[in-house]
């Protein structure tokens, strides 16, 4: 079945005044430009810094010795309470701090033990308390107790990526963190994205199986000919805008139907953006993301799209192997088997000893003729 698509990617490389760049050097300038779109069309404005945060926390010994844990909370700006769960091996470091936003429900990985055995470690947040999330009553049964929150110029998204800004300002200052990387699943995913974006003390961005408004395209879904797109399958603009409009900035929701089962329609070709350039922004840092085959909610089929239509920047940067894709078998989740390429990515790209060689980047869903949906990669 033949394809030619009504919309493409919009190009990455061209800038506020319609000319493309061509040189390595003015990809700084570009990336500004690209956080100024997020800003403007997608997320709201990137929250200053907090004032103050002030250390609440117990220590303690994990893992029969082989590690430190330190549990409580941290509180920002003298009013609001983070509750956080930090855990980094014994010994000298610096290591490497995964910097994961979670909710009350999680807030460790499955894969720990392992993770300190490579020379990791681990701080989770409970996002929520930087701003509830409308989701969560409904899905789990549970509300947020009552309590005063950050008032921040954004959406929900924006908001929890803060809580990444508030890790890497306190981690910053302590003597066993090293390079930081930040990772979220599925909107906890699009949260890391957006941190990875605005912060460039994240030397590896990883959103986790994170969809529409993260590293899946807004403008396709489904398989390669798109002859099983079905948009009650793949979360689209127009869903993510009826359904949390609290997510990202109002003008987001302009770009997406407001019809169910809210297709992706003509009105995504005016979104100035897609996924492939929220990757590029964070260029040239590295970028990964683990996505499960069958997890079409997540939109696999945009995600890889993306993710190539990425590596054109990349190697414009020369840093082709920072821009990375992991597939699995399985759905919607964030598993043994992506905290475990996640590692072995960070491996890669941080030149550490691999511990967990389970990150073969040439392992693709679909095999896609980018040029189909981006004729400017050809240029």
């Amino acid at each position: 079945m033949s394809f030619t698509p009504t919309a493409f990617l919009p190009d990455p490389f061209l800038g506020p005044d319609g000319e493309r760049i061509t040189s390595p050097d003015a990809w700084p300038r570009q990336a500004r430009y690209i956080r100024e779109l997020c800003e403007e069309h997608l997320y709201g404005t990137w929250p200053d810094a907090p004032k103050t945060i002030e250390e609440r926390l117990n220590t303690e010994p994990a893992l029969r010795g082989k590690a430190v844990r330190l549990t409580g909370h941290l509180l920002i700006d003298g009013r609001y309470a983070l509750p956080v769960s930090y855990v980094f091996p014994s010994g000298k470091g610096p290591f490497p701090i995964i910097t994961f936003n979670t909710m009350r429900l999680g807030m460790q990985s499955p894969l720990e033990s392992e993770i300190i055995e490579s020379g990791y470690g681990v701080f989770a947040f409970d996002r929520e308390c930087i701003r509830p999330d409308p989701g969560m009553e409904a899905a789990f049964g549970y509300k947020n107790e009552t309590r005063e929150f950050p008032s921040l110029p954004c959406g929900d998204i924006m908001a929890w990526a803060w809580g990444h800004r508030i890790a890497a300002d306190w981690l910053s200052a302590r003597s066993e963190a090293g390079p930081l990387i930040c990772t979220g699943h599925s909107r906890g995913g699009k949260a890391a994205l957006c941190a990875g974006i605005f912060d460039d003390r994240f030397a590896v961005t990883a959103p986790m199986g994170s969809g529409c408004g993260g590293a899946g395209c807004a403008r396709f879904s489904g398989t390669l000919a798109l002859d099983r797109d079905d948009p009650a399958k793949c979360e689209t603009i127009g869903r993510m805008a009826h359904v949390f409009p609290t997510w990202m900035t109002p003008r987001y929701a302009s770009y997406g139907s407001d019809a169910a089962p809210y297709p992706i329609g003509e009105e995504v070709q005016a979104f100035p953006l897609d996924a492939h350039m929220l990757r590029a922004a964070c260029a040239p840092r590295a970028v990964f993301n683990s996505e499960g085959r069958s997890d079409f909610w997540a939109n696999t089929f945009g995600t890889e799209l993306c993710r190539d239509a990425a590596q054109k920047v990349f190697e414009f940067l020369g840093v082709p192997e920072r821009n990375g894709f992991h597939i699995r078998n399985g759905g919607h989740a964030f598993n043994r088997d992506d905290w475990s390429a996640l590692i072995d990515f960070c491996d890669i790209v941080l030149h550490r000893v691999r511990s967990m060689p389970r990150a073969d980047t040439t392992n693709s869903a679909y095999v896609i003729d980018l040029k189909q949906y981006a004729p400017w990669a050809e240029q």
